[in-house]
């Protein structure tokens, strides 16, 4: 009871002294914060070069047609939990999750049933793609310069 009443004396001290801020003096990010998308991806077994091949064959060769960005970094893993690291540079920051489907995204896919020699053609290598992930993660990341 005692060390209950002396961590509240001390927290309202604390506060009695902390300087006081307007609103105007607020910061919310510095404009030099990158945001990055890393997607952790594990295939199931058997299938981790297959899907490197699709990815090699058909979804590098989009992104060239296409003009849109590639990820800034591609890992294989060969240990852990995961049998690849992609990570995709948010070219509008934060904003860029408020997108049902962006535009580029809009365009890699025109790009992809192109070369695909079609809409179903091209949703067919998406779906065989698909079909070799066991799981996959999304996560956000900043990058303060």
């Amino acid at each position: 009871m005692l060390k209950n009443i002396i961590v509240l004396g001390l927290s309202c001290i604390a506060l009695v002294y902390t300087p006081l801020t307007s609103a105007k003096d607020a910061k919310r990010f510095d404009d030099s914060v990158m945001w990055k998308n890393v997607v952790k991806i594990n295939f199931k077994i058997g299938k981790r070069s297959d899907a490197l091949k699709i990815i090699n064959d058909h979804f590098k060769p989009a992104t060239k047609k296409a003009k849109t960005s590639p990820p800034e970094l591609v890992l294989e893993m060969s240990t852990g939990d995961y049998d690849l690291l992609v990570v995709w540079h948010m070219n509008g920051g934060i904003n860029d999750m408020t997108w049902d489907v962006s535009p580029d995204n809009i365009t890699w896919r025109t790009a992809l049933n192109d070369l695909s020699g079609g809409k179903d053609k091209a949703q067919k290598i998406l779906d065989e793609y698909r079909s070799y992930i066991e799981s996959a993660e999304n996560d956000i990341a900043m990058v303060n310069p």
